[in-house]
């Protein structure tokens, strides 16, 4: 399974484990993200009383699932993905 980036420690394994789950998902070209995604996030962020964040890859496969406090979330260093003029980052 992949690593949840960010401030996990205090919470619950069942947390935890909805966390890595996210990984699984997928966004469908069409979306930025679904509907029932963004609800997901909205539900676990207001559960947990703190920011979270995903990265979502072309393919819409979820690449990283954020966690921070309550005041903000940490992106980690994105050098593995191409930078030129004019891409969103």
């Amino acid at each position: 399974m992949k690593k949840v980036w960010g401030q996990v420690k205090g919470l619950k394994a069942n947390q935890l484990q909805r966390l890595e789950k996210l990984y699984r998902r997928k966004v469908p070209p069409e979306y930025l993200i679904t509907p029932e995604l963004s609800k997901d996030i909205a539900l676990l962020s207001f559960e947990m009383q703190r920011q979270m964040g995903l990265l979502i890859d072309r393919a819409g496969k979820v690449a990283c699932v954020l966690v921070g406090d309550p005041q903000g979330i940490f992106i980690p260093e994105l050098s593995a993905y191409r930078l030129n003029p004019g891409r969103l980052r």
